[in-house]
C-alpha cells in the first residue's frame, strides 16, 4: 500500500500537468474533426436598382453542403441565406454562377462569407454572399449551382376597372348600371407582362338571387403576382339591381318655349319621346304628361335658326317611373330674327 501511495504521490505537481496537457490536446485532436451536412438555404436578392423588374420564376432556395469543425461555433442554418446583390444589374438576362469557378476565390475565411464574381455580356458585375456563415465553415457545393433572371424595365400604364359579376339576380330584376370608384388604376410591373394587360378586374361579385342594390369595397385580381397597383389597395362597386323595365314611346310631345313670351319662334312643333317604365307599372302615360321644353333666353338675331336639345318635363305623377331614354328629333330649331 506505500508503495501505490508512493507511486501516485510522487511528482504530484508534474503528473497533474502531464493530465491536463494531455486532456488538452485530445481537446484540440476533437475539435479538428469536420462534420459535413447538407442544408436548404432561402435566396435573397437586395439593391435591386430602380425600375427594374424580375419577369422570371426563379430559384428561391438552395442546397448548400457545408463543412465545419465539431469545436467551431454553432452553425444555424435558420440564420443562413444567400444573398444576390443586384447593384450592378441592367436590363436583359443575367446568369450568377453559384460555383468556385472565379479569380477572386469561392471562400473568404477571413470574412467568414462567400464572394462570387461573375463577368457577363454586359460587364455587369453581381456578388453572392452566403450571410452569417460562422467562421471556418467551407462551403462545398451549392445546388443547382447558378441562378437565373430574367430582368426587365418597370412599366406604368394606366387601367380601366372591370368589375365581375357571377350569377343572376332575382326572377323579374337586373343589374341596371355598375360604378366603380376610382375607374382607372396605374399599374406597374415588367415591361413585357404589363403591355399585355388591358384590365384590372375586382374580385368577383355575386349577384345571384340579388333584388336590390350593392355596395362593396373590393379589392382588385391581376391574376399575375409580378403585377401591382400603385397607390391604392381596393375600389368602391356600386351595383344597381332593379325590376326589369319595359319601352314606352310616347309620339306627338308638345315643344313648348321658355320663356313663353319671347320673340322667338320655334319651327319643330312637336317630337317623339322614348322611355322606358318598370315591368309591373300599370298606369298610361300620354302626350299630356309630357312637354319637350326649350330654353330660348338669351339667343341672339341670326340667319341660321339655332339648335338646341330641348328639355323633357314629366308629370309629377310619374317622375321616378319614367325614364326618358332618347328624343326624336334630338334637337329643335328656333328662329331669331
Amino acid at each position: 500500500m506505500s508503495v501505490l501511495r508512493e507511486f501516485f504521490l510522487n511528482n504530484i505537481g508534474l503528473k497533474a500537468i502531464s493530465l491536463l496537457l494531455a486532456f488538452l490536446l485530445w481537446v484540440q485532436v476533437a475539435s479538428q474533426e469536420r462534420v459535413q451536412r447538407t442544408v436548404t438555404l432561402p435566396v435573397e436578392l437586395v439593391n435591386m436598382p430602380p425600375q427594374l423588374e424580375i419577369s422570371n420564376d426563379y430559384v428561391k432556395t438552395v442546397e448548400a453542403e457545408i463543412r465545419s469543425g465539431r469545436g467551431s461555433s454553432s452553425l444555424d442554418e435558420r440564420e443562413l441565406a444567400v444573398v444576390i446583390d443586384l447593384t450592378s444589374s441592367s436590363p436583359g438576362t443575367e446568369v450568377i454562377p453559384l460555383t468556385d469557378q472565379n479569380p477572386q476565390g469561392f471562400l473568404a475565411r477571413a470574412l467568414g462569407q462567400i464572394q462570387l464574381i461573375g463577368i457577363f455580356p454586359t460587364e455587369s458585375t453581381i456578388t453572392t454572399t452566403v450571410r452569417n456563415k460562422p467562421p471556418g465553415a467551407e462551403i462545398l457545393r451549392i445546388t443547382p449551382d447558378r441562378i437565373r433572371l430574367q430582368l426587365e424595365r418597370t412599366l406604368r400604364k394606366i387601367v380601366r376597372v372591370t368589375p365581375e359579376l357571377l350569377g343572376e339576380p332575382a326572377k323579374g330584376f337586373e343589374v341596371s348600371g355598375v360604378e366603380v370608384t376610382p375607374s382607372e388604376v396605374v399599374l406597374s410591373g415588367p415591361e413585357s407582362t404589363v403591355q399585355t394587360v388591358s384590365e384590372a378586374k375586382t374580385d368577383p361579385i355575386n349577384v345571384e338571387g340579388l333584388s336590390s342594390p350593392l355596395s362593396l369595397n373590393l379589392y382588385l385580381d391581376l391574376e399575375d403576382a409580378r403585377l401591382r397597383i400603385e397607390n391604392i389597395s381596393s375600389v368602391q362597386v356600386e351595383v344597381t339591381i332593379e325590376e326589369k323595365r319595359r319601352e314606352v314611346r310616347i309620339r306627338g310631345v308638345a315643344v313648348v318655349k321658355v320663356p313663353g313670351d319671347s320673340e322667338a319662334s320655334l319651327m319643330t312643333g312637336k317630337v317623339q319621346v322614348v322611355g322606358t317604365v318598370p315591368i309591373s307599372f300599370k298606369g298610361s302615360i300620354g302626350v299630356e304628361d309630357l312637354e319637350a321644353r326649350v330654353n330660348v333666353e338669351g339667343l341672339q338675331p341670326q340667319t341660321e335658326p339655332h339648335e338646341i336639345v330641348p328639355e323633357i318635363e314629366l308629370s309629377e305623377e310619374y317622375v321616378g317611373s319614367f325614364r326618358v331614354q332618347s328624343v326624336d328629333p334630338e334637337r329643335v330649331q328656333v328662329r331669331v330674327r
